[in-house]
């Protein structure tokens, strides 16, 4: 079902939310059923769709406008080292939120979920950037995580139930950064609040039950309240939290074999564990002796489509974002470039990503090709965009053939994305169409978060390592602090070899990453089906 056909005439009528239902008035069709189920249509359509877009705009590129402005900021607050915390901050708690606020929507109701989380994005973005160090924006920017899986998981969701599933569509776009790193964050704000009005005002308070019979609201919230896997979500957010830690102290100390890096990720193998085990017993009683819900089905985890489905996020998630974060930091530390300069020379990855998605859609429409297809060409895409990224050329740190390396890349992740988003709503149970939209988002998230830390504490270590050799103590922890103390070394020569010292490191990070490329493609594989998933 086309959008054309779901709204005839957008004009002429308006919908009137009345106690759990709505009305139509004018006599015009403004609601589209497909069987039972009625789904908005005309002006109330395209204005929620208008304001789910900006939400996931916000949200989707947070972290590759941050990424562009990341040696800005940690050379302003004489962090460097500690730079990874900028982006990990954000998605340890963007991770550990999507499948937790997915479950809130399905208690207090999409639309006042939806703009809380606007609003604490907004919130916190605002303290961002007013942070004058960088404890105070780490923690700004866990808050600001905490909205923006809030503004994906219940938009994903919300986009799922606004128009029958053969009309569900992607978005993207591009946005670059401007004269201060804290218009990053500040600029966050007006638009949040613009998000958030225009759902208040135009999304249904029953949505997506409009027109539909519903059990009293106070009864209804009660069960629910009880039927919340309060100990899985607690085990969930421990488990990713220790995990992240756990590799940001190891980036931080140079160092894998202290007390602080060790502990917190053994114990994080122990509540992963635990969490799964939860995961069992709740599913395994669910129906039967108890009305708890899991927070994460454990029947995902006996589904092989599923499984690929989700593994594929988490490879995906690892290749794309951790290039996002890396790019910018390669052409700033290697070659010397300004913020402005690298976010421009990160343009073709960051179309391309998009554009991957909207090639993936396409292909699928009307039964095309299987996205299953599109995910395997793109994992391929990313192991032959990684190779040659792993190859730079020590004594040509501003290597151009990166941006061709880029679209590779670029295209190729994006047509796993779009392959992911496409077939999570057909391989599921309708019961769990909310964390089928959140877990593909949350794996891909602790993937990337999971492999920044990785790449970042090896990088780093081996830096340390090989410029200890030719640097002096203090000249490597000024390097560390900000990378402007680069130019200020003694010889010009000095000065080329550390910049070759860091093409070096980036290639050994890349290797890193294209290990998991080469993983996301035997997880796409387990996609595989006899009768493959059809976009009709």
């Amino acid at each position: 079902m086309e959008l054309d056909r779901i709204a005839k005439d957008p004009k002429s009528a308006e919908v009137v939310e009345k106690d759990a239902g709505i009305v139509e008035s004018d006599g015009d069709q403004q609601v589209a059923n497909e069987g039972s189920f009625n789904y908005l249509g005309g002006w109330r359509l395209r204005v929620v769709t208008l304001g789910l877009a900006l939400g996931l705009f916000l949200v989707n590129f947070e972290i590759t406008i941050v990424s562009t402005a990341l040696i800005s900021i940690t050379n302003d607050l004489q962090e460097f080292k500690k730079s990874s915390w900028v982006v990990t901050a954000y998605l340890l708690t963007y991770v550990a939120g999507l499948v937790i606020w997915a479950k809130l929507s399905d208690l207090f109701g999409r639309k006042p979920t939806c703009i809380a989380a606007l609003l604490i994005f907004a919130a916190f973005s605002g303290g961002c950037g007013a942070s004058q160090n960088i404890i105070q924006l780490a923690i700004c920017r866990a808050f600001q995580g905490i909205g923006g899986s809030g503004i994906y998981a219940v938009d994903m969701v919300m986009l799922y139930e606004l128009v029958p599933r053969p009309a569900t569509l992607l978005l993207g776009g591009v946005i670059t950064s401007g004269s201060s790193w804290r218009w990053v964050f500040l600029l966050n704000v007006p638009a949040s609040l613009v998000a958030a009005a225009i759902l208040f005002l135009s999304v249904p308070r029953s949505f997506p039950n409009q027109g539909q019979s519903a059990p009293h609201p106070e009864r209804a919230i009660g069960v629910k309240l009880r039927s919340i896997d309060f100990l899985g979500a607690f085990l969930m957010l421990a488990a990713t939290a220790l995990l992240i830690s756990g590799l940001e102290e190891a980036a931080l100390q140079l160092d894998w074999t202290t007390a602080t890096v060790l502990g917190p990720l053994c114990a994080s193998a122990v509540v992963w564990l635990a969490f799964f085990a939860n995961s069992w017993w709740v599913t395994g009683r669910q129906g039967s002796s108890s009305i708890v819900e899991p927070m994460f089905p454990w029947r995902f985890c006996r589904s092989r489509v599923v499984v690929g489905l989700l593994l594929t996020s988490f490879m995906t998630g690892a290749v794309s974002i951790t290039c996002i974060f890396q790019l910018p930091l390669r052409f700033q530390t290697s070659a010397g470039l300004g913020p402005l300069e690298a976010g421009v020379r990160l343009i073709p990855f960051s179309v391309c990503g998009p554009l991957g998605t909207i090639v993936c859609a396409v292909l699928s429409k009307n039964k095309r090709a299987p996205p299953i297809y599109m995910a395997i060409v793109g994992e391929v895409m990313q192991i032959i965009g990684l190779v040659f990224f792993s190859r730079g050329d020590p004594a040509q740190p501003d290597w151009h053939a990166l941006y061709g390396l880029e679209v590779v890349v670029g295209l190729g992740f994006g047509m796993c994305l779009g392959a992911v988003t496409l077939m999570a709503p057909f391989v599921v149970e309708k019961r769990d169409l909310a964390i089928a939209a959140a877990a593909p988002v949350q794996l891909r998230f602790l993937g990337s978060a999971t492999v920044i830390s990785i790449v970042t504490a090896v990088g780093n270590t081996w830096l340390k390592g090989v410029l200890s050799d030719s640097l002096s103590v203090e000249q490597i922890q000024a390097i560390f602090r900000s990378s402007e103390h680069i130019d200020m070394l003694p010889a010009p020569e000095v000065i080329a070899m550390v910049r070759g010292r860091f093409v070096e490191s980036f290639n050994l990070q890349m290797r890193i990453v294209l290990g998991f490329a080469i993983a996301g493609a035997f997880a796409a594989l387990l996609m595989w089906q006899r009768n493959q998933v059809k976009i009709s």
